[in-house]
């Protein structure tokens, strides 16, 4: 693995796994992220078995233990959590942007860790086809959620401007500067042009969001929730922009490894 993807996966993995200590540790879901309601039947058995997956899936991720067969189970749990709980919220609520952003926020986190099982080490009897079907599936995920991101930061410019340090001149331009960015970046991978150098500025931009606008936040309200997921929604981001970012790199030692494959048999 090149480097990208090696920092890309360890980013990632990292985020899931904390996502799965904050379930343990606070003992409930992430509010906004996975809002099951209260009178959920054993909602505390679901909070730390999803807390127990998501811990035991960033460490497979992480140590490269049945890492790629992890990451699609990962993909599709974080879809059918978006299915059950947000779909039906959006549906009469079509305007309501915060439900996007989540939405947005979890078809990343899917379509990162698709995209993560395609790339990572597996049996080598898995044919190639199907784990570029998972890097397409992932690239297309995670493209759709930056698009979304993009058109919410022009339709909430304002409000995202107030989330900016004060330290930071014009923080208006920043939300319109960055809402092109998503929006370009997905027009990169769609068109597969740029790909790489888009993905990786996206991945940077995502992780100086976690040192210099999440990291000061978490500090100075360390029991806020809210605060603590959303530094590891940006996180996670960041892992899986590095991650694409690497691609080309491993495109053809892939297909190397199934033909050394091939000849041993």
């Amino acid at each position: 693995m090149n480097w990208k993807v090696t920092a890309g996966r360890i980013l990632f993995a990292v985020a899931i796994a904390s996502l799965g200590i904050e379930h343990l540790v606070r003992g409930n879901f992430p509010a906004a992220l996975f809002p099951f309601p209260a009178h959920f039947p054993g909602r505390f058995v679901v909070v730390m078995a999803l807390g127990i997956a998501f811990l035991m899936a960033g460490l497979s991720i992480g140590l490269l233990r049945k890492a790629a067969i992890t990451a699609f189970g990962l993909g599709v749990l974080f879809l059918l959590l978006t299915l059950y709980l947000h779909v039906p919220a959006l549906i009469p609520h079509l305007f309501n942007g915060q439900v996007w952003t989540i939405i947005a926020e979890l078809m990343a986190f899917s379509g990162g860790a698709f995209y993560a099982s395609g790339l990572l080490p597996e049996s080598l009897s898995t044919p190639q086809h199907y784990r570029f079907d998972r890097i397409t599936a992932g690239q297309f995920l995670f493209a759709v959620s930056l698009v979304i991101f993009g058109i919410l930061h022009f339709i909430y410019a304002r409000y995202i401007a107030t989330l900016i340090p004060s330290w930071i001149a014009a923080p208006l331009f920043w939300a319109y500067f960055v809402g092109v960015a998503f929006i370009g970046t997905a027009i990169s991978l769609s068109l597969n042009w740029q790909r790489n150098l888009s993905s990786l500025l996206l991945g940077t931009m995502f992780l100086l969001w976690v040192l210099v606008l999440h990291a000061p936040r978490v500090v100075g309200h360390p029991h806020a929730e809210p605060e603590l997921t959303s530094l590891l929604v940006a996180l996670a981001m960041s892992g899986i922009a590095f991650m694409m970012a690497g691609f080309n790199g491993l495109k053809t030692s892939i297909v190397r490894t199934g033909a050394r494959s091939s000849t041993r048999l």
